[in-house]
Order: structure tokens, then sequence, then C-alpha cells
């Protein structure tokens, strides 16, 4: 008797933290870091699946890196996890069964590292200033 009760207690929770997905999704955002890695995460161990990831070009680059836009150095401020959906899209809640998640591509961090590079600024030559007019 008491195995059904908490077997029963466990799939009411089950059941429970399921159902709340959807609110999550509009309390976070669709697509975002806290509702994608409910269950895709932590997002340390995404970036330890990715850590040996190449892009298009096959150079080594962690895609799933910390990021504050607000912040000066974006890369080096506080450890927020950017949208997924900026490089993944998004599916359904629950997944359905067979569906394609379309591929993803660095098209979002072009939007800063516009030289397709993953150099600083400084040292990429895409920032420097332009020479006194004469």
């Amino acid at each position: 008797m008491k195995l059904t009760m908490i077997a029963a207690a466990a799939a009411a929770a089950a059941a429970l933290a399921f159902a709340s997905l959807p609110a999550l999704a509009e309390e976070a955002g669709e697509g975002s870091a806290p509702q994608c890695l409910g269950c895709h995460g932590p997002y340390e161990k995404v970036r330890e699946l990715t850590k040996d990831w190449k892009d298009e070009f096959g150079d080594p680059v962690q895609p799933h890196q910390y990021m504050d836009a607000k912040a000066a150095k974006p890369h080096a401020a506080r450890k927020i996890a950017p949208d997924c959906k900026m490089c993944h899209g998004t599916h359904p809640i629950p997944p359905t069964k067979g569906m394609t998640m379309k591929k993803p591509t660095l098209n979002s961090c072009y939007g800063c590292h516009h030289m397709e590079n993953f150099q600083k600024c400084s040292s990429s030559g895409c920032h420097e200033k332009d020479p006194p007019r004469k």
C-alpha cells in the first residue's frame, strides 16, 4: 500500500511538471535558454558536448558561449546563456514523433563577428580607427 502511494505521488508530480512546460514557455519565452535547458541542460553539459565543434570553415569554436549582450565585453560579463532558438529553432512541447530540426548555424554570431571569425575586434582589424583625413 505504501509503495502504491509513493508511485502515485511520483506519477502525479511528473504529470504536474510536464503540464507546467507550456506555462514555462510563456514565462521564459519559447526557445529561451531556461525553457530548453529544462530538458536539454544543464548548460555546462551542452558546452561539454560541443567543446570540439568546428564551424563551417573547419575552425574550432565553442558555439555555446555565455553572452550578456548589454555588457561592454559581452562574453566576459555575467554567465547568461543566449536563447537557443537563435541557432536551433524551436520544437513543439512535447516533441512530435518524426519531427526534424533545422541545422544550427553561427549566423546569429555573425551579427557581431561580422568578419566571420572569432578573434577580438582589436586583433581582427575590423574596428580600427580610420586614418586622419587631410
